[in-house]
């Protein structure tokens, strides 16, 4: 049974109930950055929970894919409610859905239910340029209608959020022409409107205003300075308008990616060839280099695919008078077996009575993996002789329950190993000892 709840920003979450799958999935919608203890929704009545049962069965909230837990349950009301700061951009990046996985547990029968809470943008973040100052240099030659590319604002937010437009300081030699690339980006041309003269000017600044949708609205700016040259006739032309590359998680240092090239047809200062990153976010900045000579771009950095899984830069290649020509770089990032499957004791009885009978439920246990693929599938087994063995439960949940009559004078305590595995080429695997002792009876 769904219920729902409209909220402006910052306001109340939207609640809905999507899907009944093993014990119920629920999921809500909320914008990010609420306050802690904000309330998400009452768990407990949207799943059909008697509320005096929550405290009694150690209702709880756990991760599914990570160790940061975002919610928490209120007991005593069943509302959960907002335990850690939920910030979009730092989740999800650009990804235009954002979805963060809770689960609620509760023990004695053992229950699981999914939480899905996806995570609205908001406005909290200012359009910005990646220099202070573009530099432009235009040969006085250049025809009307000719055309300069300034690149793009950077804004972390998506959506109507995101960067909607560019407006020109009035000048009289310039005007601009603003496109949309694929996903909605959009980047700007400078378009000469009017002649220039290098004799009567020779250097000119404008600032251009990038703006978001937002409300309310934020905008940045940036200096243009254009440098009025002598005729350079040739840009520099990339051998691709796109280089793709693959590149393996934990590459060393100093790897080599990828070589780019361009050629310039003019001679002398006119066809030297400097190679840069023109639009680089800050969280890629430090994990490629690029050789301005060149063209051969190297690891700088850490490499994990747990974190980015791929990279897109933009490339430039400035002669000697300063025309530039632009092409993109994408980097996939391939999964290796690097993380060692861990196993949590999420709850244990201890001690138990050793007139317990067999099949009882004395443990919980869960198993984790970050990698991916078969990476990350992982197999759990106990040592064999104890009487106790492992029976899976909820996706990766297993249960440890008695397999045989025990007794405390001839076996008074038990050291339990677990190992978990996973399926990577090579292996990884991990191990835990549960300690249990038997109670007189």
């Amino acid at each position: 049974m769904g219920c729902s709840r409209f909220a402006l920003l910052y306001g109340l979450a939207f609640t809905f109930i999507v899907l009944n799958d093993v014990y119920g999935d629920v999921s809500y919608s909320i914008p990010e950055e609420m306050k802690r203890g904000s309330v998400i929704g009452n768990i407990a009545k949207d799943l059909g929970l008697d509320l005096g049962s929550l405290s009694a069965r150690k209702a709880r909230i756990d991760a599914e894919d990570s160790n940061v837990l975002y919610c928490g349950v209120n007991l005593n009301t069943g509302d959960l409610i907002v335990q850690e700061r939920i910030d979009r951009e730092g989740l999800c990046a650009k990804k235009a859905s954002c979805v963060v996985k809770q689960e609620l547990v509760l023990e004695n029968p053992l229950e699981l239910h999914r939480i899905s809470i996806r995570v609205q943008d908001i406005n909290d973040n200012t359009p910005q340029f990646k220099e202070e100052s573009l530099k432009i240099e235009i040969r006085e030659s250049a025809d009307k209608g000719a055309r300069f590319l300034l690149g793009e604002a950077h804004d972390g937010d998506i959506g109507e959020n995101a960067v909607q437009g560019y407006s020109l300081q009035q000048n009289d030699h310039f005007k601009l022409n603003v496109n949309t690339k694929s996903g909605g980006r959009k980047h700007c041309e400078l378009v000469l409107d009017k002649e220039l003269d290098r004799e009567e000017k020779k250097e000119i600044m404008l600032l251009l205003t990038a703006f978001d949708g937002g409300s309310p609205q934020r905008s940045g700016t940036v200096v243009i300075h254009v440098t009025v040259l002598d005729a350079n006739d040739n840009t520099p032309v990339f051998s691709q308008a796109v280089y793709k590359a693959s590149l393996p998680e934990n590459s060393p240092l100093d790897t080599l990616v990828i070589t780019v090239s361009a050629s310039d047809a003019d001679e002398g200062l006119n066809s030297e060839i400097t190679y840069g990153f023109d639009h680089v976010l800050d969280e890629n900045n430090n994990v490629f280099s690029l050789n301005s000579e060149s063209g051969e771009v190297r690891v700088a950095g850490a490499i994990d695919y747990e974190k980015v899984a791929s990279y897109e830069m933009q490339i430039s290649a400035k002669d000697g008078l300063g025309l530039v020509s632009y092409a993109t770089l994408m980097i996939e990032i391939t999964d290796i077996n690097d993380n060692a499957p861990v196993i949590y004791l999420k709850s244990l009885s201890n001690p138990i009575p050793e007139n317990v009978s067999p099949g009882t439920e004395v443990g919980i246990i869960n198993v984790q993996d970050r990698d991916s693929e078969n990476n990350r599938q992982v197999r759990c087994s106990i040592q064999q002789n104890v009487p106790f063995k492992l029976v899976p439960s909820i996706k990766n949940y297993y249960s440890l329950v008695s397999t045989g009559q025990l007794d405390r004078e001839v076996v008074s305590d038990y050291n339990i190993t677990i190992t978990a595995t996973d399926e990577g080429s090579p292996p990884l695997s991990s191990s835990k000892t549960v300690q249990l002792s038997v109670a007189d009876i």
